[in-house]
């Protein structure tokens, strides 16, 4: 017996295993038990995931397949082996949901039906409820495999990826997530995990393999949706609709589908598909992911309890609503504690027998309120002395991190909910300062076991540079150049660099040869785009922008870029196409929307232009280019439903306290709002210090319209805007 078996085994003290198991004859007195009475039970506990689509290897939801299963179902739940769950029962600060419970009546139960035969009485009760293939009902969009995987002969887990395209118009809102599998592909699933791409990486990836998906444990490219984990392993229930949690999909978005493939004597052909459950509008509360990890986790061989542990002071109350612990294959124990100010230490998992490929998330029953100034602990202990059932070799051989093999970590996610809205800002900011500090602390550690790893020197110097720590930077950007100066990544961080340090130039050229390196690399087309624009060569900036959407086409900056390049050289519909797409990836930037309202205004769409310069304003009320453009509508379109003159003052007035009483436009603006409101003195010197502030500057244009509009306040008319052509 393993070692790994006899820790499962060593927790079942009040448990006997059945070896060789025969059913005991019923005592004298005991009613038969039937299938009628145990059908519940297997309803609850089993069918979850023993069930056609399911993530158990047959299925139970008839009578006709428990029947032919009855001992080892006795024998499996007798052992403590199933229904499976990893976390500690009773412990900690909150019950998890879904967590399956069988009492020793329940095993006695269905020890009495096995021993009878496993009789049928109605042979009714446990089939599947109507939608037990989608049991949160049917999705609002599924999302399947393009075509079926073979997973070939053989043994062990394969991991397998996915990049699934989710075909939406607009972003749309996800309350909650499912995966079924089709029955053929039922006997091999053992976990499955979705995460979002919107690099294009995995679709990439996926395109250079014959067979359908790629391979690979951890993929970098895939993330988590903001505050919430997608996994699901045996015993997982379908998470239920949370629309007050639901975070944002963006067009474009690939799902990443994950599955843990256990192969078997025969190929098999998997098949499957993600649910989608949307919600109708935005949640009131935001969730956030709060990671606690081990960075470049290093395992020395031989070492059989190796601890390491992060730890994490909230800055804001919270209410964490779940947890997913994710440790490499020779983990063995994950404990997370929630050490409260002046409290008792409150239990937030605790998992003594880590089995990696029953890895799954947890939700809690009810939510964990921590206060501010709570101290998160995970401690993550690994077994490397060559006794561990998964250990890579024998004799144990060092186990560390590397840019190849990201699988050697160990992490926890706790799903955390800001208890005041008005404190998401902060806990953003010390969860980035958090991992800024974990990457710089993992990738050190890396260039100390390699120092000519020329990834991890790339890697490090863009964080410093995103510190601020230029000198940091180009010192490992050198490094980095020196040992690969092919690798056009190491071009692209220094580009970023230059760009920091004002050599415009410089950049320039290190990102025309990230693009000459790696003629695929959208975000160096997309920058070396907006550097040519600065420097007044729209023509050329225009190609690198259509060249970093054609590569890249999830990158709303590239689309706000090329629009507003096309804007300034007159081509104004394509201009708003861009300015539109940009609008679908990042709905809530304040910046295209005041872009987007100028092209329309341009197109003569006032009202439109209304629309968009007021929704620039409700993201961030302190932009002066959309309270200048919606000053300028609210006094002067020649609609009157659009007009109201007190709210043009009120907006132009604002832009002048925001960017002072001596900007050419800004004055203009005023003046129209002061004679909008019948204040035509105001008007007039307001024109007249505006005319003033702009000739001899780049404003000089405006002179001859401030001076037009000067001859209307001198006979007291306002100024309206002309009439749009039918």
């Amino acid at each position: 017996m393993n070692a790994m078996r006899s820790r499962v085994l060593a927790g079942l003290s009040t448990l006997t295993v059945l070896v060789g198991w025969v059913a005991p004859a019923p005592a004298a007195g005991q009613a038969a038990v039937t299938y009628d009475d145990v059908a519940p039970l297997l309803s609850e506990h089993c069918v979850r995931c023993h069930r056609p689509g399911g993530l158990g290897p047959f299925s139970l939801a008839g009578y006709d397949q428990a029947r032919a299963r009855a001992e080892r179902i006795v024998e499996m739940v007798t052992a403590g082996r199933m229904p499976p769950w990893q976390p500690a029962r009773d412990y900690g600060a909150s019950a998890f949901e879904g967590e399956p419970r069988l009492t020793g009546a329940d095993i006695d139960l269905l020890r009495r039906w096995a021993a009878a035969g496993a009789p049928a009485g109605s042979g009714r009760g446990a089939a599947p409820a109507p939608g037990v293939d989608w049991p949160l009902g049917e999705p609002d969009l599924v999302v399947p495999m393009p075509a079926p995987y073979t997973l070939a002969a053989g043994g062990g887990v394969e991991y397998r990826n996915f990049a699934l395209p989710v075909e939406i118009p607009a972003p749309r809102w996800v309350r909650a997530v499912d995966v079924r599998t089709d029955p053929a592909a039922q006997s091999v699933l053992q976990r499955a995990q979705v995460t979002l791409d919107d690099t294009g990486t995995g679709s990439r990836l996926q395109e250079e393999q014959e067979a359908p998906g790629y391979p690979g444990l951890a993929p970098d490219h895939g993330r988590f949706p903001p505050g919430d984990f997608l996994v699901w392993a045996g015993g997982r229930r379908s998470a239920p609709a949370a629309a007050h949690l639901a975070w944002p999909l963006d067009p474009g978005t690939d799902l990443l589908l994950q599955l843990g493939l256990r192969a078997r004597e025969q190929p098999v052909e998997v098949q499957a598909s993600v649910g989608l459950y949307f919600a109708d509008e935005p949640p009131a509360r935001r969730a956030l992911g709060v990671i606690l990890d081990a960075p470049a986790l290093d395992i020395p061989a031989g070492e059989p309890e190796h601890v390491v542990e992060d730890r994490y002071i909230l800055p804001v109350a919270v209410d964490v609503t779940g947890v997913y612990a994710y440790l490499h294959r020779l983990g063995t124990a994950v404990e997370v504690m929630a050490e409260v100010p002046g409290a008792t230490a409150r239990g937030l998992l605790h998992i003594d027998d880590w089995q990696f490929d029953w890895q799954d998330g947890y939700r809690y029953s009810e939510p964990v309120r921590l206060p501010a100034g709570t101290l998160l602990r995970a401690q993550f202990t690994f077994d490397n002395s060559g006794a561990h059932p998964h250990a890579p070799s024998s004799p144990p051989v060092r186990v560390r991190y590397t840019p190849d093999d990201n699988s050697v970590r160990a992490e926890v996610f706790l799903r955390a909910v800001p208890v005041d809205p008005d404190d998401e800002t902060e806990l953003v900011r010390t969860l980035n300062l958090k991992q800024a500090r974990n990457d710089l602390l993992g990738l050190q550690a890396m260039l100390r076991v390699d120092p000519d790893d020329y990834r991890s020197h790339t890697d490090l110097a863009a964080r410093y540079l995103t510190l601020g720590q230029r000198e940091l930077a180009r010192q490992h950007l050198d490094r980095a150049l020196a040992l690969a100066p092919e690798h056009p990544t190491a071009h692209y961080n220094l580009g970023s660099l230059l760009v920091a340090e004002g050599d415009a130039a410089g950049a320039i050229d290190a990102f025309r040869e990230a693009v000459a390196l790696r003629p695929r690399y959208a975000a160096a087309h997309n920058n070396l785009g907006a550097l040519l624009a600065a420097t007044g060569s729209l023509d050329d900036a225009i190609v690198y922008y259509r060249l970093a959407l054609q590569f890249g086409t999830r990158d709303a900056s590239a689309h706000y870029n090329l629009a507003n390049a096309l804007l300034s050289t007159g081509d104004i519909e394509e201009a708003i196409s861009h300015f539109r797409e940009a609008l679908t990836i990042t709905p809530d930037d304040p910046d295209v929307h005041t872009n987007l309202a100028r092209a329309l205004v341009a197109t003569d769409d006032l009202a439109g232009g209304v629309t968009h310069y007021q929704r620039a304003l409700d993201l961030n009320p302190r932009i002066p280019p959309a309270l200048v453009g919606l000053s300028w509508l609210r006094a002067a379109a020649p609609d009157a439903a659009l007009r109201s003159s007190s709210e043009a003052l009120s907006l132009a007035q604002q832009a002048v306290a925001l960017i002072g009483a001596d900007h050419p436009e800004v004055l203009d603006a005023l003046a129209v709002a002061y004679a909008a409101v019948g204040r035509f003195d105001d008007a007039l010197s307001t024109a007249r210090r505006a005319a003033e502030a702009a000739r001899g500057t780049a404003f000089a244009q405006l002179v001859p319209a401030i001076e037009g509009r000067i001859r209307l306040y001198l006979t007291f008319r306002p100024y309206r805007m002309p009439v749009p052509e039918p």
